[in-house]
């Protein structure tokens, strides 16, 4: 039976090359042979498509890593030797053989016509001849046509327009990312050719790009022309047997710090670190040229060479290898926002304090809550969150171990459900007083880069969570403890854990309170601590574990979450 498929499948093969096969001879034969018959049916048809209907056969080159500068103009590669045909022509465009032409005549008798330029470079036109068009500019072969139509039919008028344009075969050679010959249009140039190739190989020349046609070199390219000044400095049209040749690169120099182009770059022997800056778009905003300095390999040695100023620098020729440093003023980007009398993003220098960034955005507005600030830090951040992270393995493990009690087990699950919601805050205490700041200095918080500042506004409300008949506020009372606030709220229901209750400043200072019963309020220092306005009462879920540390550590990061959430609504709500 194998036997029989298999000789069904090679006829079937065969027959390929020379008709459609017959629907009923294919639903004849054994699902797997049918569809594997099928298969090379539709990959036969998809070879013998014209070229130029094809979608893009440009791939990715994978180049991230690449500093040189140009990579990523060439960063897509043609796939294969196909033309790519696209008509991107105009009236400059020069005729030869393989181009067609469309007529049009109107006035005493209409036609149409489509007229091939011949290997003679002519076009046969009935009742007119040939005219030869090779060479012409398709505007100056267009006005030829018309003036002798019209001058042997009097009354008419011509249309001439190219609607096929002819395939040329171009080799590009040396330091291409992928040599090789391929088939572009005819009016393709240089640039649509290094395209299809790939652009220029990592040790290849962007600067010394020779165009050659019959053994000469007929034009040279340098791409920094266009891809830093904008020229249009394409080269020629080119012709079929034109060759590419780019040869290797000179003189390479990066350019680390202190430009706004930072990059790899090519030197020609008569340029200096001066045109190295220019061509990284000159020296940034921050750019401190007190420090310029050349870190250059000779030999087994590694030397730096230091410069005074930025013109010696700029007379000194670089050599390839070289690697130029600017330093750069130490700048840092911090925003503040909330009850500020102009809010925004702030440049500030290396060391600069919280106070002076408070005065220089105006300073707090009337409603201002400055015990209530918050300090968000990057740092602080992402080592809350590593915690978080360590916490939530901890509680896996637990969960492991735990599975053997069902009560233990149920209440781990609630609060790993609750750690996985929380995003831990990366808030740092810090004093926002002015008054206290300008006579304290030591209090005065070094600010860093990407620190975040929230001003409230003041509230008159107590914030109520967790565990209680009624989530909410109650309107703050001078000189109330927490047992009154709790108290406001409904009290404490039956699944709280009245041991574990905490108060939350608005300054951000948690202070964990136990043993509390509905008849005897807190029987240890309850009575001591302060509740000001804006200030967080959680209290927390029964969970069954009974070590202090361990609470604290599963609730903090719960806390600091709600903590952050309420100032920065307070922020933006006067």
């Amino acid at each position: 039976m194998k036997k029989i498929f298999l000789s069904a499948l090679l006829l079937a093969s065969a027959g390929l090359h020379s008709q459609e096969l017959d629907q009923a001879y294919l639903a004849s034969l054994p699902e797997d042979v049918r569809a594997d018959v099928m298969e090379k049916m539709e990959a036969k048809e998809a070879q013998e498509d014209p070229v130029y209907r094809r979608a893009s056969t440009m791939i990715d080159k994978n180049l991230e890593d690449s500093v040189r500068f140009g990579f990523k103009i060439f960063d897509m590669m043609q796939s294969s030797f196909m033309p790519i045909n696209e008509p991107n022509f105009d009236s400059s465009y020069v005729l030869d053989f393989g181009d067609t032409l469309l007529l049009q005549i109107t006035g005493q008798k209409d036609s149409t016509k489509r007229l091939n330029i011949e290997r003679d470079g002519s076009i046969n036109i009935p009742k007119i001849g040939k005219l030869y068009l090779s060479g012409l500019s398709l505007e100056s072969a267009s006005n030829l046509v018309k003036s002798k139509i019209e001058a042997a039919f009097i009354g008419t008028e011509t249309f001439v327009s190219l609607v096929n344009i002819r395939d040329i075969q171009v080799l590009i050679a040396g330091m291409a990312f992928n040599p090789g010959l391929y088939t572009l249009n005819g009016n393709s140039n240089a640039l649509h050719a290094l395209s299809m190739a790939g652009g220029i190989s990592e040790d290849g020349s962007y600067r010394n790009i020779d165009i050659i046609r019959d053994d000469k070199v007929i034009a040279s390219i340098d791409l920094y022309d266009l891809f830093i000044y904008g020229k249009s400095t394409f080269g020629p049209r080119l012709r079929s047997g034109d060759s590419i040749f780019i040869r290797p690169a000179s003189i390479l120099v990066n350019i680390a710090t202190g430009v706004k182009r930072p990059a790899e770059y090519e030197l020609q022997p008569s340029e200096t670190f001066g045109d190295l800056i220019d061509f990284a778009n000159g020296l940034s905003d921050y750019a401190d040229t007190s420090y310029l300095a050349v870190e250059r390999v000779e030999g087994k040695k590694i030397n730096l060479i230091k410069y005074p100023g930025i013109e010696s620098l700029s007379k000194s020729k670089a050599i390839s290898g070289d690697t130029l440093f600017i330093r750069e003023f130490s700048h840092r980007s911090v925003s503040i926002s909330g009850a500020i009398e102009v809010p925004g993003t702030y440049l500030i220098t290396e060391g600069e304090r919280l106070s002076n960034l408070i005065l220089r955005a105006g300073g707090y507005k009337e409603f201002a809550y400055p015990f209530a600030g918050f300090l968000n830090n990057q740092i602080t951040l992402e080592l809350n969150r590593s915690a978080a992270k360590r916490l939530n393995q901890n509680f896996m493990q637990d969960l492991l171990l735990s599975s053997s009690s069902k009560e233990g087990s149920n209440s781990l699950e609630i609060i790993q459900s609750q750690l996985n919601s929380i995003e831990p805050s990366g808030r740092v205490m810090a004093e926002f007083d002015i008054d206290i700041l300008s006579e304290d200095k030591s209090l005065d918080t070094t600010l860093e880069d990407g620190d975040q500042i929230i001003i409230p506004y003041i509230t008159q409300q107590v914030y109520i969570y967790g565990e209680v008949n009624n989530i909410g506020t109650v309107r703050y009372q001078p000189g109330k403890n927490v047992s009154y606030y709790l108290e406001n709220s409904g009290g404490i229901i039956d699944t709280a854990d009245s041991k574990n209750i905490y108060v939350v400043q608005p300054n951000g200072k948690t202070i964990r309170l136990d043993r509390y019963s509905s008849r005897l309020s807190f029987i240890n220092y309850s009575e001591n601590i302060s509740v000001y306005p804006g200030t967080i009462i959680f209290v927390p879920r029964k969970s069954g574990i009974r070590n202090p540390v361990q609470i604290a550590s599963i609730w903090s990061p719960v806390i600091s979450s709600i903590a952050l959430s309420l100032a920065s609504i307070s922020s933006i709500n006067n």
